[in-house]
């Protein structure tokens, strides 16, 4: 897992922890992978990190849920309540259960893992079925699926056609939730792509495959008008694992962007002449940023009639994924906004 935004830069989307005001209604989701292996920095958090987050969030009253909860309140269209937070882990590291599980069950937090298939009991870096038993015996631990082969399956391979193209996601998804229901005795409902890359053919086979909800790892938080295909979350890993960078994250809000261009997934024309996007309440923002991996910061151009936020784009772009964003401050709530979606080269 790996992130193209520079960290100098995603200084610039966040206020200080304390100008915050009244809390927004939405939730922001973190993701773990690895746990006190410092031989893997960019996926690893030290277990004292770990449980500094969680007592923080106990500390400050944070309203720590459970994924499927939020998720009921994403589906109902529910106001999400005031300092939600999920925490999710995925691939299932031998980690997770030797160093995050039991902080986790002292907290008496809820938690979900999403299952790299093929790993789990198969490989000794990863959890046994019984370490997957154990937990399921804390009744607050629920699971997920995370693909069978963790392949980039969001990456279409040069010269593959269509047919063959779904048959490699549709193959992958099934033997997934195969043995999921072997191991855990029931079909998984939620799904996190792997290495947080998606594409819109990926996302109408999950939702083929009858899943409820989708995870990526696009950097932002989650309100009620969020995509339940394309929901996003934090990586607390690296040096986003350090508390400074936990306590900013949760003070940023969700920014409702929808009719992007280009839209996400296979970048259709490079390049690809402009971004945009249609911005709801655009009027209480200001301060107008958008965002290419590649490309860096980009003052746009603002429409306030149609609340579209617009750059121009005449640039090929070289990088195989690039993470677009809009940013922006809440004049209401003196916080930054943020949304992230993913192109990806075909």
């Amino acid at each position: 897992m790996r992130f193209t935004i520079p960290v100098v830069l995603i200084l610039l989307l966040f206020t200080s922890p304390c100008s915050a005001v009244a809390e927004a209604g939405y939730a922001t989701i973190f993701v773990y992978h690895k746990f006190n292996e410092p031989k893997s920095p960019s996926t690893s958090i030290p277990a004292e990190e770990f449980e500094s987050q969680l007592s923080y969030l106990k500390d400050n009253h944070y309203n720590v849920i459970s994924l499927p909860e939020l998720v009921t309140l994403i589906k109902d269209k529910t106001d999400i309540p005031p300092k939600t937070v999920v925490i999710t882990i995925d691939d299932g590291y031998k980690s997770v259960y030797t160093h995050a599980f039991p902080i986790l069950k002292k907290y008496g937090f809820p938690f979900t893992i999403f299952l790299y298939m093929e790993a789990i009991d198969r490989y000794p870096d990863f959890m046994t079925l019984e370490d997957i038993r154990d937990i399921m015996k804390y009744k607050k631990a629920t699971f997920g699926n995370h693909s069978y082969s963790h392949q980039r399956l969001a990456r279409w391979p040069k010269g593959m056609s269509r047919k063959k193209y779904l048959k490699l996601i549709e193959d992958d998804l099934i033997r997934s939730r195969e043995r999921f229901k072997k191991i855990l005795g029931v079909r998984p409902e939620f799904f996190a792509f792997p290495y947080g890359e998606y594409n819109q053919e990926f996302v109408k086979l999950v939702k083929k495959h009858g899943y409820t909800a989708s995870f990526t790892q696009d950097p932002a938080s989650t309100g009620v008008f969020s995509d339940i295909y394309l929901l996003p979350r934090y990586a607390s890993v690296g040096s986003w694992a350090k508390m400074d960078k936990f306590r900013e994250f949760l003070l940023t809000e969700p920014l409702n962007v929808d009719n992007v261009y280009p839209p996400y997934g296979l970048l259709k024309k490079n390049p690809p002449d402009r971004i945009e996007g249609r911005i709801t309440n655009h009027g209480i923002y200001k301060n107008w940023s958008i965002y290419v991996s590649e490309l860096g910061w980009i003052r746009p151009e603002v429409d306030n009639e149609r609340g579209m936020v617009t750059t121009k784009i005449i640039k090929k772009l070289s990088r195989k994924v690039n993470r677009i964003g809009f940013t922006a401050t809440n004049t209401e709530t003196g916080r930054k906004a943020v949304y992230f979606y993913m192109i990806i080269l075909n």
